[in-house]
């Protein structure tokens, strides 16, 4: 009697890139989490699904403060996916595990911005590249509320509107043939060259090389213009262009 032989099966492996939020706590823990909850409070939808690394480095906290930290954030719905930095006792079964290797960008601080100032970026310490080319996307449609576009190796261009609760990550420049009224966030991948264009400004968020700027922030004159965002010397700028 011959037995049924299975073919053995095929374990398939591939990697995966994608773009990490750093956040980095800072003591006192009470404070940091209250702007963070301002942060929120203006974009509630910000961190949502998203995958969040905490930077551990400049904090020296015991384990019962840290599993606090972590209940903190997941009440906020940010779900940890990493650590980075953080002493041997902060890492074990049932907490992030600690990850390495990663390519460090300028994501959005979380700082207040001074009074009627556009929030300024960290000042570079050596030259920043220039934004990835040849890779560039091209939606030749709006981008609805709750979708996500990203491109981290090169520009995006939106030919229509990205709505309220719509979001665009480019790690180069960002141009939209249209309204932006949703977040807009650029220059991820270090480009300091990169520029936020768009034919109607609208904005729940718009961030390029680490500064941002809410709608409540944002002056009301580019309210519907036409504008250009840029750095300048470390200072993100906004500039009517009509």
């Amino acid at each position: 009697m011959n037995a049924h032989v299975r073919a053995p099966a095929t374990l398939k492996l591939r990697t995966h890139s994608l773009i990490a939020f750093v956040l980095q706590p800072a003591e006192p823990l009470v404070d940091w989490l209250e702007t963070l909850d301002g942060w929120l409070a203006k974009s509630p939808n910000f961190f949502a699904n998203k995958p969040i690394i905490l930077d551990m480095a400049d904090v020296d906290i015991p384990l019962k403060d840290y599993r606090s930290l972590l209940s903190e954030l997941a009440r906020r719905h940010i779900r940890v996916m990493g650590v980075e930095g953080a002493s041997r006792s902060l890492v074990g079964p049932h907490l992030p595990p600690n990850v390495t290797g990663g390519t460090p960008v300028n994501p959005a601080s979380a700082e207040a911005p001074a009074e009627n100032k556009a929030p300024t970026a960290e000042q570079p310490t050596a030259e920043r590249p220039k934004a990835p080319s040849g890779r560039n996307l091209v939606i030749d449609a709006p981008v609805r509320s709750g979708q996500s576009i990203s491109n981290l190796e090169g520009d995006i261009t939106i030919v229509g509107r990205v709505a309220s609760g719509a979001e665009i990550i480019a790690g180069g420049s960002v141009h939209v043939y249209g309204a932006i009224q949703g977040r807009v966030i650029a220059g991820v991948s270090g480009a300091g060259d990169a520029r936020i264009f768009c034919t109607e400004a609208r904005a729940e968020l718009l961030c390029l090389g680490g500064g941002y700027v809410t709608a409540e922030e944002m002056d009301p004159k580019t309210e519907g213009k036409s504008i250009e965002v840029r750095l300048v010397e470390g200072e993100m700028k906004i500039r009517i262009l009509n």
